[in-house]
């Protein structure tokens, strides 16, 4: 009896489809809507752009702390030189300049660093340059930034009283700094500055302060240090 029984149920499963066996178990398969599917995908597609929104927000965060710590390592760098030497670098550049500063963008950037004082000389996470020329070529550097050029600088030897620091004019001063940063706005970091401030040439366009009487540094450089030995 328990045999014959068996056997219906398997010819009966056997001629069954699997819709039907699904309805037989008490449910019915049915897929999304048309509309759902758009509803997903739009939160799935706004959820991504936070995510990446953040992503890149850390990305830039960490990009400008490692612009102020590759500084201060210069920095370290330079007064470990001019103890050696009783004078600052003088600014090379065999590949180019930008308004006679030395600039990371090119390949020989403060190689003079580097294997004595600093394993490696660091350049900019980023390193773009230089901003767009304009006429003279000196008012490239007072573009709004950001301009999309990301770079370290260096000047070096400036005499103490240039642009009306008060220092001996025998005392050489040098300045270090970095083009823009990308997380905080425009004149959060410190800057080098001399003399009276606010300080506007002539032209503020192509003037960077007032030859003997004052200059901010802040208007070429997001971050900029002046070194006093």
């Amino acid at each position: 009896m328990i045999y014959r029984l068996r056997n219906k149920i398997q010819k009966s499963v056997r001629h069954k489809s699997f819709s039907q066996l699904k309805r037989g178990c008490g449910f019915i398969a049915e897929g999304f809507t048309l509309i759902e599917l758009l509803v997903v995908i739009s939160i799935i597609s706004l959820l991504a752009s936070v995510v990446l929104a953040s992503l890149n927000s850390a990305r830039a965060k960490a990009r400008d702390a490692r612009r102020l710590s590759d500084i201060r390592e210069i920095e370290k760098a330079l007064y470990l030189y001019y103890d050696n030497a009783n004078a600052w670098p003088g600014v090379t550049y065999t590949d180019g300049n930008l308004a006679g500063w030395e600039v990371s963008f090119y390949s020989d950037f403060m190689e003079y660093l580097s294997p004595a004082y600093l394993s490696k000389t660091p350049v900019d996470p980023i390193n773009t340059g230089p901003p767009t020329q304009t006429s003279p070529p000196l008012g490239s550097m007072f573009n709004p930034r950001p301009d999309g050029t990301f770079f370290y600088t260096y000047y070096g030897n400036y005499p103490g009283t240039s642009y009306g620091c008060p220092y001996p004019a025998s005392k050489l001063l040098a300045v270090i700094g970095f083009r823009a940063a990308e997380s905080v706005p425009q004149g959060t970091y410190p800057k080098a500055t001399c003399g009276p401030q606010p300080c506007i040439g002539d032209n503020p366009s192509t003037q960077p302060g007032i030859s003997g009487s004052c200059r901010n540094w802040q208007t070429e450089y997001e971050y900029s240090i002046l070194l006093v030995p």
